[in-house]
């Protein structure tokens, strides 16, 4: 167990965060850097999909595929994770962070156009689609199943664990990990047997909530200590250069823990190149895959620059970052909510927060497990599996995961790999994808 551990954390110390980082920079010379030269076409498009449904082919809208997609992708590691980021690598971790979401947005663009143009339609009509599905038409089509095999596996701890984090949540307001356990047990089951419909209307609802919740509660505190963030931007531009300085109980170190701390932080919250996010695009009613590839973009957009900013400003602002230690860096959020709104309030939103962006994370995570059996042994079996994944929620609420739990990060370095030689190999058909659908709007004028 311990040779497996040390092979995930050297996985994950640089050649992951690497691999990610160049890939997502060899896209973007690819497709142009788009995200510059079209962003008015690009923010155009998008508005368009919120107040009028697209024509094309699909089973749910334009915009709650989105939000289903960047529901998986917000959580607690949007707002805890960007604390221990700059515990570990100053607050110049917050520009590298940055920096990696300005090219990731092209990679999360390039994915979700791969995954809607190979999409299939399922034995129920229902179009299906994700990384496998594109895999499967690279030079080698049994990485499709390996994607899928893996995804499958790595799914089962997750959502154990997620379930576990709402339950730990819960508990700090005094509620019994039983209540909360069955609570969520009941949510998640009937909104995953109403199928990827009930998926993406509850998705429609929750998103925005919490989204907005969290980010109004947070811009509060930021304003009121208005005079830092100059403060902040300066030190985040110096301190990308420099080495971290002790602080919060941390010895200083070196250019290098800035860099992969900012640039690690930016990937994971952002999942580009990751492979899981175009499952739940491939549902959507649209009629160029690039469409609703803009989707992605914004997804990306809203995880790092609206999400990890705001709770990087949030304990740095405030100050709290001085004050704690890196072992207990992931409070700072917390403690910057309860020294503000008091320690009772401070306490519930964050929690309630919390909550509510695991809850999201959960459902579209035992959706994207039940894809996963599908695309290897059908639908039938498929449906079958739905409860095996649900039941995890029961398991990681009540139970105990054991030493699966190390295996998480080294079936997650498995899927990126996989993923990552696909993409690449495939990206010049995405780009045609691409320039064909702006050719489109240019003659739609």
């Amino acid at each position: 167990m311990e040779k497996i551990t040390m092979i995930s954390d050297w996985l994950w110390s640089y050649p992951m965060v690497l691999l990610l980082a160049f890939g997502s920079i060899y896209v973007t010379i690819r497709f142009k850097f788009i995200q510059f030269f079209k962003l008015p076409l690009i923010v155009k498009t998008v508005y368009k999909d919120i107040v009028k449904e697209n024509s094309g082919e699909g089973n749910i809208s334009a915009l709650q595929a989105g939000l289903t997609a960047i529901g998986s992708t917000l959580g607690a590691g949007n707002i805890i994770g960007v604390a221990v980021a700059i515990s570990m690598g100053g607050i110049g971790a917050l520009f590298w962070m940055l920096v990696i979401g300005l090219f990731a947005v092209c990679l999360k663009y390039a994915e979700v156009i791969l995954g809607i143009k190979y999409r299939e339609k399922n034995e129920l009509g229902e179009y299906v689609g994700g990384a496998m599905y594109y895999l499967k038409h690279t030079k080698f089509p049994i990485l499709g199943t390996l994607f899928a095999l893996f995804l499958a596996f790595e799914l089962l701890p997750s959502i154990g664990l997620q379930a576990l984090s709402v339950v730990q949540s819960a508990e700090t307001l005094g509620i019994s990990k039983y209540v909360t356990g069955t609570v969520m047990f009941a949510i998640v089951f009937v909104t995953i047997i109403g199928g990827i419909k009930r998926v993406g209307a509850l998705m429609d609802k929750i998103v925005p909530f919490m989204s907005f919740g969290y980010f109004i509660l947070a811009w509060i505190i930021i304003l009121y200590n208005y005079k830092n963030i100059p403060i902040v931007f300066v030190k985040m531009f110096a301190g990308a250069f420099s080495a971290p300085a002790a602080f919060g109980g941390m010895v200083g170190g070196t250019v290098a823990i800035t860099i992969r701390a900012g640039l690690a932080r930016g990937t994971y919250s952002n999942e580009a190149g990751m492979g899981t996010s175009p499952i739940a695009y491939a549902a959507a009613i649209t009629d160029f895959p690039a469409r609703q590839a803009l989707w992605g973009m914004v997804e990306v957009f809203i995880s790092t620059f609206v999400m990890c900013l705001t709770s990087g400003l949030l304990v740095t602002t405030s100050g709290v970052y001085e004050k704690i230690s890196y072992e207990k860096a992931a409070s700072m959020p917390a403690v910057a909510m309860q020294g503000f709104y008091g320690e009772f309030w401070g306490g519930t939103f964050m929690t309630v927060i919390i909550i509510l962006f695991v809850l999201s994370t959960l459902i579209v995570m035992v959706y994207m497990g039940e894809k996963q059996i599908e695309y290897i042994f059908g639908t039938k079996f498929s449906r079958q599996s739905r409860y095996i994944y649900i039941v995890m929620v029961l398991i990681g609420a009540f139970g105990h995961l054991g030493s699966i739990v190390s295996f998480l990060d080294l079936s997650l370095a498995s899927l990126v790999i996989i993923n990552m030689y696909g993409v690449i190999s495939m990206t010049g058909r995405a780009v045609e994808e691409s320039d064909r659908f702006f050719e489109h709007l240019k003659n739609e004028k």
